[in-house]
């Protein structure tokens, strides 16, 4: 056997552990994100609350994200954080199976927000770290998840169909609980705590301080968080407003599940090629194809048209993650890697895409599914903010 083939099967144990861990997270976002809303539809909630209570997660990402991570780079672990963090969203969530209110109704999604989002960039910290030390492919590990989300989206589509919403919270649960395991099971980091005095003594900055003082760090932000903010309101009424057009769960789920199996063909297969293209150049080609998914979005209701734009979720969200993944790990020292993606995790995907999220439903109240063309307009503001970061100087690679 050779020294390859003896390094292969540990390598490979870490990869399905690490995978495990989104299949588990990807298991909660197969259920919640395509019929959340219309289980929030079923419990009494208007389109406005449902547009509250789902934007408002997205838009608290900002406010714990970025410290708690900070702290992951103090300490220099994100392992035990993210199984705190997962006990608690377990025990909040509870608490949807004992209120009715609204108010309580955000109340506990704030509680349960904070926990189970910020677990998201800690993981995320964590799988590029982990690919990196075992010369893992980060897309295709992170594609567990996306494969996870096809298959939850699908089946839970039928089941909803054949047996209603009754047991809704309890599989949420489950899912839960299944991602806590998986957390408990990645293996243990090697990294070294840094004192604060250590830091202070060296003239670091904080991470937060560097990174915020960065200009093409805050125009990366800018570019990415106008890509996010467009995919805002499907995540919200996507589904609703399909169901008010006359289609059925099982065909919701489906739509919902090739949009995914794009973004997975686009995490197996195009990891090395967007490493080929400058940053800016991929982003200004993946906002081109977002205009024209919004706009045929907004345009019918055909089915053939919208199984096909879709597709092109693979790359509005596959490749700009991609994307973002690369230019984080090639451009930030690894000291502040965690509060970078923290960052990314809480400005275009918390931030942005919240406030969007939070309005989406008075917009739809106005316009309906036209929502979709300020959805187009969006990406069409990437393409001249393209124009105007490529005047910037490029940024040499970080060293580690």
């Amino acid at each position: 056997m050779t020294a390859a083939e003896k390094n292969n099967g540990p390598n490979n144990l870490v990869a399905f552990k690490v995978g495990s861990v989104y299949g588990g997270i990807f298991i909660y976002v197969g259920i919640a994100l395509p019929f959340w809303a219309l289980w929030l539809a079923r419990v009494g909630m208007s389109p406005g609350e449902i547009g509250f209570l789902i934007g408002l997660p997205s838009f608290l990402k900002v406010l714990a994200s970025p410290l708690i991570a900070q702290l992951c780079d103090k300490w220099g672990t994100v392992r035990r954080p993210m199984l705190a963090l997962m006990a608690l969203a377990t025990l909040f969530f509870l608490g949807y199976f004992f209120i009715t209110s609204f108010s309580a109704f955000v109340l506990i999604t704030i509680l349960f927000s904070i926990a189970f989002h910020s677990v998201s960039p800690l993981m995320e910290s964590y799988a590029v770290r982990t690919c990196d030390k075992y010369n893992l492919q980060y897309g295709r590990v992170r594609s567990a998840g996306s494969v996870v989300f096809v298959i939850t989206s699908v089946v839970f589509g039928k089941y909803l169909d054949y047996f209603g919403y009754d047991n809704f919270l309890y599989f949420c649960v489950g899912s839960l609980v299944i991602t806590f395991i998986t957390v408990f099971l990645l293996p243990r980091e090697r990294r070294k705590p840094v004192p604060f005095s250590t830091e202070e003594e060296a003239g670091d900055i904080s991470p937060l301080k560097f990174l915020l003082t960065n200009t093409n760090f805050i125009m990366f932000l800018v570019v990415l968080s106008l890509i996010q903010m467009s995919h805002g309101f499907i995540y919200v009424l996507g589904s609703y407003h399909w169901a008010s057009q006359g289609i059925d769960n099982e065909t919701i789920g489906a739509l919902w599940s090739i949009g995914v199996i794009a973004e997975i063909v686009v995490f197996i297969f195009a990891g090395r090629i967007i490493t080929s293209f400058r940053p800016m150049h991929m982003l200004a080609t993946i906002a081109a194809f977002g205009v024209v998914r919004w706009v045929v979005l907004a345009m019918t209701a055909s089915l053939p048209l919208l199984f096909l734009v879709q597709t092109f979720h693979g790359l509005t969200y596959g490749a700009s993650h991609l994307v973002a993944m690369y230019f984080l790990s090639s451009r930030v020292p690894d000291k502040y890697f965690t509060t970078a993606q923290s960052l990314y995790s809480s400005v275009p995907m918390g931030l942005s895409l919240g406030l969007v999220m939070l309005l989406s439903g008075p917009l739809y109240s106005l316009f309906g599914g036209k929502t979709y063309y300020f959805m187009a307009g969006l990406c069409l503001m990437v393409l001249f903010m393209v124009r105007f970061v490529q005047r910037l100087p490029e940024q040499a690679p970080a060293k580690k």
